[in-house]
């Protein structure tokens, strides 16, 4: 039996529920809210902020839906562009803010493109907020918020599973890692995050059709993997994405070493400082992440990084293959993998000291490769003492 068939009618939580005021909800998202509402259209906020909220957790972002579409969306926000072609959704600029505005989807057949393995390669069917709750990948992020009655409306009892700690896909797991597999990455990543279970069928679902992975466009892996390790939680999604066997089709460059020792502490290492960074409000970088997960395979095909034999184009050339190897699978662009070699290059210049030490210093990428440098020896690479060298350097 169906989700959908089992709720006739959504559940309705107010404030005394909920507990959520109206000075936490998002300015700007009710701004617009506002102005759809007074054009004549429904509008509430939904998702992640109202799943965040009831939890406890401090969110980022405030998304909006609503039965306008797109086109009519534009009508009536200013500074608004529609983006996507497999879902249209309209982003708009309020102030320094960005505001994510979807239309209702529904169930419908029209406007769909799927692949010959049924991955939906496009969906623009519009109907009810009923219909969109169906739509939706996992019953916490199916809440919507009448910012004008401050209650929860909720058709699939995410409210509850919020509560419990359960995550549960909304309809049959295997229907919805099939239009879309990046809801396994998804599931995986609010498990860490929320330090949620997974339901059973969900669990199933992911060793299933894991496969499937292979299917999402490399640009899509790019922008989920960020999503992951720079988010606070990577040490623990590391580790779920190796529990349930799916490294090899986001990392499939890095997997094999992940089962090595040394260079598995050296990874989990970085995604521990990378954590520890993101909580103290640091900066974060791509660049340096694929840097480290890159470096094993790297030094795989050069051998001994340490020895004076080892010349710096040698490194460029080797980088720009293995880097192209890694964009069938997940594509970085340009500019970050120009860093990520800069990286690795500058590791060759932090060694050979004290030669051009004044000229290594004022490198634009010689930070992160100092800090490459440190993440090394803390991994227990001898370097003869280098870091503690480059260490006095810059005190002085």
């Amino acid at each position: 039996m169906s989700l959908k068939k089992t709720i006739s009618k959504p559940e309705i939580f107010n404030i005394s529920d909920h507990h959520i005021k109206k000075n936490q909800l998002d300015k700007e998202a009710i701004s617009i809210i506002s102005k759809l509402i007074d054009a004549g259209y429904e509008a509430y906020i939904v998702g992640g902020f109202i799943r965040d909220s009831l939890i406890g957790v401090k969110s980022k972002d405030c998304d909006v839906a609503t039965n306008a579409t797109p086109e009519e969306i534009k009508e009536v926000i200013p500074k608004t562009r529609i983006i996507g072609k497999r879902f249209k959704i309209v982003h708009a600029r309020v102030g320094k803010k960005l505001i994510e505005i979807s239309t209702f989807r529904s169930s419908g057949k029209k406007n769909i493109k799927k692949s010959n393995k049924g991955i939906l390669l496009r969906d623009n069917n519009y109907g009810s907020i009923e219909d969109d709750a169906f739509r939706r990948d996992f019953t916490i992020n199916s809440l919507y918020m009448d910012t004008k009655k401050m209650e929860i409306i909720d058709f699939v009892g995410g409210f509850s599973d919020l509560q419990s700690g359960m995550l549960k896909s909304i309809g049959e797991s295997s229907k919805r890692f099939t239009e879309d597999p990046v809801r396994m990455i998804r599931a995986i990543r609010f498990k860490s995050k929320l330090g949620f279970k997974l339901d059973n069928k969900l669990e199933k679902g992911i060793h299933r059709y894991r496969h499937l992975l292979n299917e999402v466009p490399s640009g899509r892996k790019y922008e989920e993997l960020l999503k992951m390790f720079l988010t606070g939680n990577a040490f623990s999604i590391m580790t779920e994405l190796q529990n349930y066997k799916i490294t090899e089709y986001l990392l499939p460059l890095t997997k094999n070493f992940l089962d090595g020792k040394k260079d598995r502490r050296f990874i989990l290492n970085a995604l521990k400082d990378s954590d520890k960074r993101f909580h103290q409000n640091k900066t974060l970088t791509p660049a340096f992440l694929f840097a480290v997960m890159l470096w094993p395979a790297l030094i795989s095909k050069i051998g001994d990084m340490n020895s004076k034999k080892i010349k710096i184009p040698r490194i460029s050339r080797i980088g720009n293959l293995l880097l192209k190897k890694h964009n069938e699978y997940c594509f970085i662009p340009k500019r970050i993998q120009s860093s990520i070699k800069e990286i690795w290059e500058i590791q060759v210049m932090l060694l050979r000291i004290p030669e051009k030490a004044n000229t290594t210093l004022k490198h634009k990428r010689f930070r992160a490769a100092f800090d490459f440098l440190l993440l090394r020896e803390k991994s227990g690479e001898n370097l003869g003492g280098a870091g503690d060298w480059w260490t006095k350097k810059i005190s002085h």
